[in-house]
């Protein structure tokens, strides 16, 4: 991760008064890395969204930067220019903690998408974007990327998420997250440097459902290291998460349900899915119906075999990153 780091540059977008959706006008500041050099045709720029409490540093994790940005990979990044936001709410750009505290405007995701608008359009004036690829809240976003902005980029991947309002395992599991952090005493002072029980044992949670059951067939053999593992997963949360970024992280999602605008995607789309992904898998069903109203749309459900650890097979690039050369092929035609 490190060398990769190394080779990024970083770059910020202050917005004086960035318009919220529930009507809040607030100074925010948006920061973003980015990878490779933006080409004289200006045509070669790729948009990579990270997922519900993660940042651009996601994709510097050599499980990704070396199946996608290596040369010769799908988005060789002495060939493409990458950009990599970091979310409203998440990384380095304005949160909770790193700005009003609990009176930080409740985000949504079309805010998020916004902001991520303004980073392209305004920081690096670019009207047209190669490909957009995103994972789990990312591909959410790619999602409404499709729908807001049907004409401004070639391609669009979507990975480990539903074009459909959260239901079932999704919604129960956030809500369940957000009901341990919010019975903690401590979540209504307004010490954002305090740890938070409630908040390890939501942790806990969101570990358990994001992972695989093969994956934890083999990683939990008996009681000891299962309580381990509680205690340690309880300490790296509380060390290193803001109870107020997570709450709202997690709430963010309210106003997203792009299912019924799946014909207003005008590029040739390729969502992933993965066969073992508790969170998502009951929606599959539905999804081969749906995305053919995609008028360029497809869909693939991989079976990762040894490499499946659940929703996080999304950080392994290695089993899905063959079909982002495929993607790019086909609509390059």
């Amino acid at each position: 991760m490190t060398a990769w780091k190394q080779l990024a540059k970083a770059h910020e977008l202050h917005m004086p008064e960035f318009s919220f959706a529930n009507g809040e006008r607030r100074y925010v500041k948006l920061h973003c890395r980015t990878l490779g050099q933006l080409n004289s045709a200006r045509n070669n720029a790729v948009l990579l969204l990270h997922g519900t409490t993660g940042s651009s540093m996601q994709f510097f994790q050599p499980d990704m930067a070396n199946f996608l940005f290596e040369r010769d990979q799908p988005l060789d990044h002495n060939e493409y220019f990458l950009i990599m936001p970091d979310a409203i709410g998440h990384g380095e750009s304005s949160k909770p903690s790193s700005a009003d505290g609990p009176d930080f405007p409740q985000y949504s995701y079309m805010d998020i998408v916004r902001a991520q608008h303004a980073v392209v359009r305004e920081l690096f004036n670019i009207d047209h974007l190669r490909l957009i690829l995103g994972t789990s809240m990312g591909g959410m976003n790619t999602w409404s990327w499709g729908i807001a902005y049907p004409t401004m980029m070639d391609a669009l991947m979507p990975i480990a998420c539903l074009p459909y309002r959260l239901s079932g395992h999704n919604l129960l599991f956030r809500r369940l997250m957000l009901a341990l952090i919010q019975s903690d005493p401590k979540y209504t002072g307004n010490d954002l440097v305090s740890t938070s029980h409630g908040l390890g044992m939501a942790w806990n949670l969101f570990q358990l459902m994001i992972g695989g059951h093969a994956e934890f067939a083999r990683q939990f053999r008996n009681v000891d290291i299962a309580d381990q593992h509680i205690r340690e997963t309880a300490e790296n949360a509380e060390s290193s998460q803001q109870y107020w970024d997570v709450v709202w992280e997690f709430k963010a999602s309210h106003d997203y349900d792009p299912v019924e605008d799946l014909e207003k995607v005008q590029a040739p789309l390729l969502t992933l899915n993965f066969t073992d992904d508790q969170i998502n898998g009951i929606g599959f069903t539905g999804l081969e119906q749906d995305i053919q109203r995609v008028r360029r749309g497809r869909s693939v459900i991989i079976d990762a075999g040894e490499e499946a650890s659940g929703h996080r097979t999304l950080s392994k690039a290695k089993v899905w990153h063959s079909y982002v050369g495929g993607l790019l092929a086909e609509s390059a035609l």
